[in-house]
């Protein structure tokens, strides 16, 4: 589950990458609908001609909405399974100060250079794909797949904490710096005790609780 978790955030952190390819896609399209209009009886003839002339389009927009929309599903899936197991273990916040920085950065320095592929030309489509797999497989092995858009259109924000966690033998242990992606204002809960899932002994998420500010 965490694996598909990970694939569905990278996926979804790509989100403007995917509305850009599909405006161009749906330009492309839409030029060549005006520019070869049918002439009257040639409706049938001109829909097969423009079906294979822009095939790449059609394929890539049919293949964006699904993957993004499979993608968000999960993540709403596995968010509310979280939100809803009795497992989750609780942690102290000790120090937090926002760190939303991180979205800007991403965009500049992922996204944003792919644009520059032609998605109309399969040569460039195949030098996107392998670009995009092999930055797929960097960012799910290190966990970087925290920085999301998705989540930044749901209301979570992106945290710096040191966080205090329970150790074995009634020891505690303090993560400094760690990455904790939250709804709600985690520089209001210093000092107090919280519910959240581990995602990666430095990345977490807040779990919302009734009882998170007893």
């Amino acid at each position: 589950m965490w694996s598909k978790f990970k694939w569905d955030m990278f996926v979804t952190s790509f989100i403007p990458l995917w509305i850009s390819i599909i405006i161009f896609d749906i330009w492309d399209l839409v030029d060549y609908a005006i520019t070869s209009y049918p002439k009257e009886g040639e409706s049938l003839e001109k829909l097969f001609s423009f079906t294979c002339s822009n095939i790449i389009q059609i394929i890539s927009i049919i293949v964006i909405i699904i993957g993004v929309a499979f993608s968000i599903h999960g993540i709403n899936k596995f968010l509310r399974d979280r939100e809803n197991s009795r497992q989750n273990p609780t942690g102290t916040i000790l120090k937090a100060k926002k760190a939303n920085k991180l979205s800007s950065e991403f965009l500049l320095a992922y996204i944003l250079p792919l644009i520059a592929f032609d998605f109309s030309d399969l040569k460039s489509i195949a030098l996107f794909l392998t670009y995009f797999a092999i930055l797929a497989y960097l960012c799910i092995r290190n966990n970087n797949i925290y920085t999301n858009i998705m989540l930044e259109f749901k209301k979570y924000r992106i945290y710096s904490c040191d966080i205090q966690r329970p150790a074995p033998g009634n020891q505690t242990i303090i993560y400094y710096e760690s990455l904790i992606i939250s709804k709600e204002d985690l520089t209001s809960l210093e000092n107090k005790k919280v519910k959240y899932w581990d995602c990666d002994n430095y990345i977490y998420i807040h779990i919302k609780e009734s009882n998170d500010n007893e």
